[in-house]
């Protein structure tokens, strides 16, 4: 059976330290992310159809932080670019998973808002405290106070409450340390090869 977690959580929460310890336990990483970069520039045309030449960089690359400006401030323009590059992000999602053997791990932010929650068998969702995520953004990006905040807010409504009444969904708190946050990710795959009997390569599980 193809066992497939999906790991979500809001800005700054820990997902991505979440998703090495999944990767270093054997498991392959589908940085979600990362598949909306190669897209960007697969859809490259149409997008600046709709978006204009503003959003690109001096070498003729669209400069992520110009789109993200304008898209994250107009729920609109936000819809419109979402049309365009979520289909084939799923797809290449789907493609992935069936063409692996070993145990897949979904990295992200999204995975409810793209409906990638639907092909998972577990959904681990990261969540930290506001204060501790406000700081990680501003040690991490170098954004002032406000731009993080903003961001903050924007993802509020991305995680459905609903999900979390799910029986296949788990919270992890990650207010401590990246090593307490390790320690629980490892607790998580040790019970679930356990229960589910799963066996793959596992490169490192302690």
């Amino acid at each position: 059976m193809k066992f497939v977690v999906g790991l979500t959580g809001l800005y700054c929460a820990g997902k991505n330290e979440a998703a090495q310890v999944f990767g270093e336990a054997g498991f392959r990483e589908i940085d979600v992310d990362a598949l909306g970069h190669e897209v960007l520039e697969e859809k490259k045309i149409e997008i600046l159809e709709k978006f204009g030449p503003g959003i690109l960089s001096s070498s003729g690359q669209i400069d992520r932080k110009r789109l993200g400006n304008l898209v994250f401030k107009n729920q609109n323009a936000l819809e419109q670019l979402e049309r365009i590059v979520h289909p084939p992000m799923v797809a290449r999602v789907k493609q992935i998973i069936a063409s692996e053997e070993t145990p897949v791990v979904i990295n992200a932010a999204l995975l409810h808002k793209m409906k990638l929650d639907s092909l998972c068998t577990r959904i681990v969702i990261i969540r930290a405290p506001l204060l501790e995520r406000i700081n990680r953004c501003m040690d991490r990006d170098g954004l002032d106070v406000f731009s993080t905040l903003y961001r903050i807010l924007s993802q509020r409504k991305l995680i459905p409450q609903s999900s979390l009444h799910r029986a296949d969904t788990v919270v992890v708190d990650n207010r401590g340390t990246r090593g307490e946050l390790r320690a629980k990710i490892l607790e998580l795959i040790r019970r679930w090869t356990e229960e589910m009997g799963l066996v793959w390569n596992r490169t490192k599980l302690s």
